[in-house]
């Protein structure tokens, strides 16, 4: 028989009122101050202490999830009030603010910022272009983030026409390169692959124009309907080295014609970005303490900046609500997992993972009583299981721990690695890591472009997201054991290896090669 005295008792009938009644609907949360919410779950200190496990819990985690809730208010305020989020910028420092506001109006009382800098600070002047030659043409632009600005009075130059890019291309451009605008040529962004290919290629074909000589690049545009979007092509938050814009994809196709067809085009290119010096900015960071090992946790992330073209909603203002939706779901339920659970939104992701790494950076201390680093980053597709980032000694321990959420379709677990969001340098530092394989869905189309806007978000699939990502987090820190150790530098590298990082021309290999980033030896 387990004797309760009347204090723990209470919070104990608390506790199971909270998992069998779906959480009742919360104002839309603003930037001002929270007001408290009606029903707190237990705090630390008298907690029921009643084990509930994840199957016991999780259905009705995923009926509060499925319900009435802040997550479209959340979503809308995030996108419509405060818009594009470039790190270090005005609007992403209000982010920061309201996101903070905002898990604490979830009922999380353990609610603080993390500061760290990024190298450079980036803004986009009133960029245009002229087609002087052979028609003066519209031309619709932006540009790259973290491009250098064009030279004062801008730059008046020929366009060549390298094709993709390869080295071949630039061999038949021969002198004709230097001091000319390079235009780059792509195909349309349709699939996953596609996208890693739009990356991958760009920083080897930035060099090759510097090596050239030339003077700027365009870009064509990977989506139709003239969309314009944003990227960066330098890595770790540094100004890249030539001034480039993506250019719209009808917009050069004309202007390639032209030259196709022996004409001269000739261009006067005006992009005067602004430039800054090093530039502070936060994580904002959430927790729930656990009722055992509250020294041990898992991490639910996403990353609370975007670019600015549209309002971030897709990349990544969706998984942001789902962060403090989930930290709610968890919160209402009354029960405290085994270990600490932290919800972290970063910023600093667009600039390469900036956030994230200072985070594991300046825990590397804890991390080895990290549980695991769950992440989500790709719009609102369907969720059909976790990448455990090369990791095959995860899988069984996951399979079993996420059985109660194989209904909402998490089932299929691959094992490749995902070197281009927050779960990465929690993976170089040896920690399991989960990131939500998705159906691309409307992603492709709206990604870092214009059109990224609240509209194009299904609050519905989004909610069920929310449910995954809440059971996920709460299974993984209520486990017995954990999904798996961490591992050491030699084992990471390894892995990476496997996954032939090392064969690839990119800022992550290196700052990995180096010591930079990641586990140290």
């Amino acid at each position: 028989m387990l004797f309760l005295d009347r204090r723990t008792l209470h919070w104990c009938l608390l506790a199971l009122g909270s998992a069998l009644t779906p959480a009742s609907s919360l104002a839309q949360i603003s930037s001002t101050p929270p007001s408290p919410l009606s029903r707190q779950a237990p705090s630390s200190d008298a907690v029921c202490s009643i084990h509930t496990s994840c199957a016991d819990v999780a259905p009705s985690m995923i009926q509060t999830a499925l319900g009435p809730s802040p997550l479209e208010g959340n979503l809308r305020y995030l996108t419509d009030d405060i818009g594009g989020r470039i790190t270090g910028s005005p609007a992403a420092e209000r982010a920061i603010h309201w996101a903070a506001d905002a898990f604490r109006e979830a009922g999380i009382a353990d609610v603080h910022t993390e500061k760290f800098t990024i190298p450079v600070g980036w803004s986009e002047g009133r960029t245009r272009l002229e087609v002087l030659s052979p028609e003066p043409i519209p031309a619709r632009l932006a540009s790259i983030a973290w491009s250098p600005p064009t030279p004062e009075g801008g730059i008046t130059a020929n366009v060549v026409d390298v094709g993709y890019g390869d080295e071949t291309a630039f061999a038949k451009a021969g002198s004709s390169a230097n001091g000319a605008i390079l235009l780059v040529h792509s195909n349309l962004l349709v699939t996953w692959d596609d996208l890693g290919h739009e990356y991958s290629v760009a920083p080897p074909i930035a060099e090759r124009a510097a090596a050239a000589g030339a003077s700027a690049i365009f870009w064509m545009s990977s989506r139709p309907n003239l969309l314009l979007y944003r990227h960066t092509v330098a890595g770790a938050g540094q100004l890249d080295r030539l001034p480039q814009a993506v250019l719209a994809r009808e917009d050069a196709e004309r202007i390639a014609r032209f030259l196709e067809e022996g004409r001269q085009v000739r261009v006067h290119f005006e992009m005067p970005n602004q430039i800054s010096g090093p530039v502070e900015s936060e994580n904002v960071v959430a927790e729930i303490r656990g009722r055992e090992k509250p020294d041990e946790f898992v991490l639910l992330g996403a990353h609370l900046d975007s670019w600015d073209l549209g309002t971030g909603a897709l990349d990544n203002g969706c998984n942001a609500a789902l962060v403090i939706d989930a930290a709610h779901v968890i919160h209402v339920s009354g029960v405290l997992p085994r270990r600490s659970i932290r919800f972290v939104l970063f910023t600093g992701e667009e600039q390469g993972m900036l956030g994230s790494w200072a985070y594991a950076h300046d825990h590397r201390a804890e991390l080895d009583r990290m549980v695991a680093a769950i992440v989500f980053d790709s719009g609102v597709g369907a969720v059909t299981g976790y990448s455990l980032g090369g990791r095959k000694d995860l899988l069984a321990p996951v399979q079993e721990a996420l059985a109660p959420i194989a209904s909402l379709g998490v089932r299929e677990f691959t094992f490749d690695i995902e070197t281009g969001s927050d779960e990465y340098d929690f993976l170089l530092e040896g920690v399991p890591t989960l990131f939500a394989n998705q159906e691309s869905a409307n992603y492709m189309l709206n990604y870092h472009a214009a059109s990224d806007t609240f509209d194009k978000v299904d609050i519905r699939q989004l909610k069920r997201h929310v449910a995954i990502a809440a059971v996920t987090s709460y299974a993984l820190a209520d486990r017995e054991q954990r999904i798996g150790p961490r591992q050491s530098r030699e084992q990471v590298d390894q892995l990476l290896r496997d996954d032939r990082l090392d064969q690839k021309e990119s800022f992550e290999w290196s700052l990995w090669q180096s010591g930079q980033r990641g586990r140290q030896p």
